[in-house]
């Protein structure tokens, strides 16, 4: 009788630390350790479940797959073959958050007999993951990489088994990123260091001003132009880092419907009433599109500004009437002697 409740307490001790492993469980990383878990709900596997300790001795890797998931089904064949093909030295485990009975049929149909775990979530607990297909390597019972099914080559595999692989490119998630929120913004999916190529445009920002073109902190080719107007962020197109400047105003034509889109000049810029006609702009380049910039620029310029307002500026070369100076003497004529300037009109 006393054995019996010895055995019966050993059981549920047994049972309370599977539980705790499967609800508690930590995510692991490269070269961590794997707890010899219950696998449960494992078709394809005699007796519908397994310890990872069933596979000592081989390479395991483990393939988060879904039904839905266009490229997971599509490699299913072909880790079927990896299977065969290392027979007795790998073991390819799948695992699906479906139902054992759907993933039962659903394979069946494929003429996929690899085991797989269903209906658990543990696994994803060890291995946490925003997408599938995504592998896991499990090598001496230690985490050995973790990759996408690209890295599952027979080549790979070979490496891995004779210990010429040290080593897998690994795949990274990053869980705090928010697809509803712009990217880099606050460390959003990225950081500045990961910045190529940006064009941004905003409204009024309190407290800048200026811009200008040159080389930022990562090295890359900048044009800004701080809380300008429609008209001034355009005429910057055309004096910002140009051989020949064209943005002085007696070289620009103004629709007389955009000109009713600038701002009052007796207002400053910073007042509630016209905030709202002041924008800011910047375009950061490799410095191999530097010669580019300007263009760049002008067609963001008009593709927002267009959109809006249907503005669309251009360069053109026309016949214009102007005043000219002309040299009718030498030198030495044009000089004044006398201190101060003459003009003669007729």
């Amino acid at each position: 009788m006393k054995l019996t409740k010895y055995l019966a307490g050993t059981v549920i001790c047994v049972l309370s630390l599977q539980f705790y492993f499967q609800t508690q469980a930590q995510q692991l990383e490269i070269g961590d350790p794997v707890p010899d878990l219950l696998l449960e709900q494992v078709v394809n596997y005699p007796g519908g479940s397994a310890h990872f300790s069933d596979f000592d001795g081989k390479l395991i890797i483990i393939d988060f797959w879904e039904t839905w998931c266009v490229p997971c089904v599509r490699g299913l064949p072909h880790m079927q073959q990896l299977q065969q093909e290392f027979d007795g030295q790998l073991q390819v485990l799948l695992d699906s958050t479906k139902k054992a009975t759907v993933i039962d049929v659903f394979l069946q149909k494929k003429n996929i007999s690899l085991p797989s775990v269903t209906e658990g979530r543990y696994l994803i607990k060890l291995f946490p993951h925003k997408f599938v297909p995504y592998q896991v390597w499990i090598k001496d019972r230690k985490v050995f990489a973790l990759t996408t099914h690209e890295a599952v080559t027979a080549e790979n595999i070979r490496g891995v088994l004779s210990g010429k692989l040290s080593s897998l490119a690994e795949k990274k998630f990053d869980f705090n990123y928010k697809s509803a929120k712009p990217l880099l913004l606050d460390g959003n999916g990225g950081s500045a260091t990961d910045l190529q190529f940006r064009s941004l445009i905003t409204g009024y920002i309190d407290g800048i001003g200026g811009g200008g073109v040159g080389t930022d902190s990562l090295g890359l080719y900048k044009i800004r132009t701080l809380n300008g107007s429609i008209l001034q962020l355009y005429l910057s197109v055309f004096k910002l880092g140009v051989t020949t400047p064209l943005g002085h105003p007696n070289r620009c034509i103004v629709d007389p419907e955009v000109a009713k889109l600038m701002p009052p000049r007796d207002i400053p810029e910073y007042s509630p009433e016209v905030r709202d006609k002041y924008y800011c702009y910047e375009l950061i380049v490799p410095p191999a599109l530097k010669d580019q910039a300007n263009e760049l620029m002008l067609e963001d310029l008009n593709r927002f500004f267009g959109a809006l307002y249907r503005i669309n500026a251009k360069i053109e070369k026309r016949s214009m009437e102007c005043w000219a100076l002309k040299q009718t003497g030498s030198t030495e004529k044009l000089l004044s002697r006398s201190e101060k300037p003459r003009i003669d009109a007729d």
